[in-house]
């Protein structure tokens, strides 16, 4: 997380964390429809930009149409881009603006997993993230094909694509071009010798990849 100077910025990034969503959007109320728009989860270990990978780690650089396998899913960010307003969900901020990850998210797995999930996966430097007026410093997930937001929580069936995008809001005056993103993944532990729970997916240490891509900014 940079120290960039502005207004309330936190030192992480924490979010409540798709084909067409229609198994999800019909448990929404119209309300929570409206209440949405196109565009990760409470981070389960370090908050975002709360990590660095060592020099000696390997570590992929992160790329635009990537393929990521974080163990439940397989992540592709589409696009990063930087826009003043998110109608009709998010009007323009006249002491922020949006960084939105559009991502293309498939669980491969043979259970449902929650999106929860690949939101905790990413983390970052530099981003000049805000805390929203009304709730906590955290991403915001949107179903793009039906402008709905995902609350914490919410399952993806085994084969389901979501298009998803991460929102976050930001500093107007963040470097852009110093930026970076990470994408880390989860090794599956059956049995937590600590609590004995079964089936849990374990955030890695080490990031899958990381690096800076290209933002589109929309004037």
């Amino acid at each position: 997380m940079s120290s960039d100077p502005g207004p309330a910025p936190t030192d992480g990034m924490r979010g409540r964390v798709p084909g067409r969503v229609r198994g999800l959007v019909a448990r929404r109320s119209p309300t929570q429809r409206l209440g949405a728009v196109a565009a990760l989860v409470v981070v389960l270990s370090a908050p975002f930009g709360g990590w660095r990978s060592a020099a000696d780690q390997e570590v992929v650089p992160l790329a635009l149409d990537q393929r990521l396998d974080l163990g439940p899913f397989h992540l592709t960010i589409d696009s990063v881009k930087q826009v003043t307003a998110l109608p009709p969900v998010l009007e323009a901020d006249p002491d922020a603006r949006y960084l939105v990850i559009r991502t293309t998210v498939t669980n491969h797995t043979d259970r449902a997993e929650s999106v929860t999930l690949a939101e905790a996966a990413f983390s970052g430097d530099h981003t000049g993230f805000l805390a929203w007026p009304d709730e906590e410093a955290q991403l915001r997930v949107y179903g793009v094909d039906d402008a709905v937001r995902l609350p914490s929580g919410e399952f993806v069936n085994p084969g389901i694509t979501l298009h998803l995008a991460f929102v976050l809001r930001q500093q107007p005056d963040t470097d852009l071009a110093a930026l970076t993103l990470g994408v880390r993944g989860y090794h599956f532990q059956e049995v937590d010798p600590q609590t004995l729970d079964p089936d849990r997916w374990v955030l890695d240490e080490t990031p899958i990849a990381e690096g800076h891509l290209p933002v589109e900014v929309d004037a």
